[in-house]
């Protein structure tokens, strides 16, 4: 560092320095009392920056301002972040409540799928199978009515004299050829 370098500078913007002492210099209507020994000193010497006590409340004030700011500005970025999670959590959960509904749906329309394809697939095989049924049904229908008739005409055939007769004798000549060889 020169031996001209300013100090305060380093903190102090070099514009509010500029602006101070346009300030000052236009502004001395101030009373003596008021006004400082040391801002008169501190004007003539290179080593304050042209400080003075009156600019160092000043530059307090601006400095608090701008940190106000500042913290305003970051409040009000830490607030826009924390609304943009929310906003970003809001839309996860509408995303999960919108993945969850279409499964739900989709599980319905799956199941009608399902019931719609089982009906497609199984009910021609059914449909067949019953015809199928309905026909040896018929079959047998007819053979029971065939054998009912048959065991009628048997029933009706024993109950006529001659076969009665023609039985007795073929039942007496068994008898005799058993004597016979006796």
């Amino acid at each position: 560092m020169s031996s001209t370098s300013r100090p305060l500078s380093l903190f102090i913007p070099t514009t509010w320095s500029q602006q101070q002492q346009q300030q000052s210099s236009s502004s001395n209507t101030r009373p003596s009392s008021i006004q400082s020994t040391s801002s008169s000193i501190a004007l003539n010497s290179p080593s304050w920056s042209n400080l003075s006590f009156d600019q160092i409340s000043l530059y307090a004030r601006r400095a608090s301002n701008s940190s106000i700011s500042i913290l305003t500005t970051h409040q009000s970025e830490q607030e826009e972040k924390r609304r943009k999670r929310q906003r970003d959590k809001v839309q996860q959960v509408v995303n999960g409540f919108t993945h969850i509904l279409l499964l739900s749906l989709n599980d319905c329309s799956l199941g009608f799928y399902r019931i719609s394809d089982h009906i497609h697939r199984k009910v021609p095989r059914i449909v067949d199978t019953k015809k199928q049924l309905q026909q040896s049904k018929a079959k047998v229908d007819i053979a029971i009515s065939d054998i009912q008739d048959v065991r009628k005409n048997v029933c009706d055939i024993e109950r006529i004299e001659s076969f009665y007769n023609i039985n007795k004798m073929i039942e007496s000549s068994i008898n005799i050829l058993k004597n016979s060889k006796k």
